[in-house]
């Protein structure tokens, strides 16, 4: 008796473990495309089958493969990919869809500087402007962070708040505010790459 959708999901999300099994949660919930994944149906998953009854539901027996696969591919697990695709027969080519400041990995340089952009980056109050202008994060969260006295837990509250709630699109418009008041760091970050 052949497997169904949700029980080749179940044996790829086992395979995972419980490291890369919370990073393929995480991307899950930082795609952009609809349907999204919410924060709450996110927390609510306890182990790989919570997650392939998600998959399922979310995306219905016709895309869960080829979500699984975006999101497989986004934190490297190719091999699973792969393994994956051949016991569904899934053919389609599948590629992760990194915003324009994302290296061909897939990850975005506000997900790779995380850590610096926490530490170094000052003038928040003018970036939360510009994200507030652009409509990127709302006033309740403009008010909240500018409350906020210390730059580095503006930062911190901006990237993992409505930055991250934004997806894709939100860390763009967070790096084009960091190049025009933060310049200096944004090129030595990158010269990193």
């Amino acid at each position: 008796m052949s497997k169904t959708i949700k029980e080749h999901l179940q044996d790829t999300f086992e395979d995972l473990g419980e490291d890369k099994l919370r990073r393929f949660k995480i991307k899950l919930r930082d795609r952009t495309e609809e349907p999204r994944v919410r924060q709450a149906t996110i927390d609510k998953i306890k182990d790989h089958l919570d997650l392939a009854d998600v998959m399922v539901n979310t995306f219905a027996s016709t895309d869960a493969v080829p979500v699984t696969l975006e999101v497989l591919q986004a934190i490297k697990e190719n091999n699973l990919a792969e393994e994956l695709r051949k016991n569904t027969g899934y053919t389609a080519p599948v590629a992760p869809q990194p915003g324009p400041m994302a290296p061909p990995d897939g990850e975005h340089f506000i997900d790779r500087n995380f850590t610096e952009l926490i530490k170094r980056a000052h003038n928040v109050d003018s970036i939360l402007d510009e994200l507030y202008q652009k409509k990127v994060i709302s006033d309740e969260d403009y008010s909240a962070i500018r409350a906020e006295k210390i730059p580095q837990t503006k930062m911190r509250e901006l990237i993992t708040g409505p930055i991250r709630s934004a997806g894709t699109k939100g860390k763009d418009h967070l790096y084009e505010a960091l190049k025009k008041s933060n310049v200096l760091l944004i090129e030595e970050l990158e010269a990193q790459r």
